[in-house]
């Protein structure tokens, strides 16, 4: 087990810092400690401008190397955040976060009306604290992958449910079904590679293998989808933004296949729609696009 506890030791001690620090510094520490790491992450600074040069082919070679610095620097805020998140309070949220008042009606409403909801967000803004008050402000849950390390699997599951929301591992997955029916509001960060098992849809101009997970679910249990963008902003604000993406219309569609499609569309357009408002805070550094056409005879 000592090769368990090193990294687990590690982790704990990286992390000590935002359990202590007040909110502001630790957003000054976060990005001090990207600044540190930035001149050695030649890899995925060469990820990232590549991802930028496919999304926006419009911009000058500077503007795009800027764009790479601007996305490392909110890392540091993204870092700062998921570390902080645990220690949310109404207190906090009262504080810093910040509504529109569109996205504020659509909560409420929604609240108010009792539905179970999928929640759809992407590696976008500062996500991690979008999972703690979900466990405050609504009745939130969440899916999550367990870690090998049963240390700090541990502790990354005590972390994100430091607030209520309730868990369920991707192996029991078949639970969300029954959250959701149970009126639960059940995040989805579907952005990420899906591999084999996606289906491909457009995402920034190219063919992006994508999860049919929040689409599969609000057709199997009548959710209702919300996309959720939660942002940095100045002196550590944090701004909400939710669209209203709807139910899924069975009775358009001649068959599941065909409506799963569709709303996964609709949620990836939607969260593009986003990410171009505040490029600089999406997660350039991840192989979004890592799966190709063609790569999985069959996959469509």
């Amino acid at each position: 087990m000592v090769r368990y506890i090193i990294p687990y030791i590690f982790l704990y001690l990286f992390y000590l810092p935002f359990r202590i620090l007040p909110y502001r510094a630790c957003l000054v520490y976060g990005r001090f400690l990207v600044c540190l790491l930035y001149p050695l992450a030649k890899k995925h600074r060469k990820i990232a401008y590549e991802n930028i040069s496919y999304a926006f082919p419009e911009y000058s070679d500077e503007k795009k190397k800027e764009l790479v610095w601007k996305s490392f620097l909110h890392i540091g805020d993204l870092l700062a955040g998921t570390l902080f998140a645990p220690r949310l309070s109404r207190k906090w949220m009262d504080k810093y976060l910040v509504y529109d008042a569109e996205s504020l009606a659509i909560e409420q409403k929604t609240i108010q009306d009792g539905v179970g909801v999928v929640l759809i967000s992407g590696h976008f803004g500062t996500w991690e604290i979008l999972v703690q008050f979900m466990g405050i402000r609504m009745k939130g849950g969440g899916i999550y992958k367990k870690v090998r390390n049963p240390y700090v699997d541990r502790l990354i599951h005590k972390l994100r449910s430091k607030n209520g929301i309730k868990l369920v591992s991707t192996e029991e997955s078949s639970q969300v079904t029954k959250m959701l029916k149970q009126g639960y509001w059940v995040g989805f960060g579907s952005d990420q590679n899906a591999g084999k098992v996606g289906i491909f849809v457009d995402f920034f101009n190219r063919k992006a293998s994508t999860y049919q997970g929040p689409a599969l679910m609000a057709y199997l249990t009548g959710a209702k989808m919300l996309l959720y963008s939660v942002l940095c902003g100045e002196k550590g604000k944090v701004m909400v933004r939710v669209k209203d993406l709807g139910f899924v219309d069975k009775s358009a569609f001649s068959d599941r296949e065909a409506a799963i499609r569709h709303y996964t569309e609709v949620w990836t357009k939607a969260l593009e729609e986003e990410v171009k408002l505040y490029p600089e805070q999406y997660f350039w550094v991840h192989r979004r696009w890592r799966t190709k056409p063609g790569d999985f005879p069959g996959q469509t």
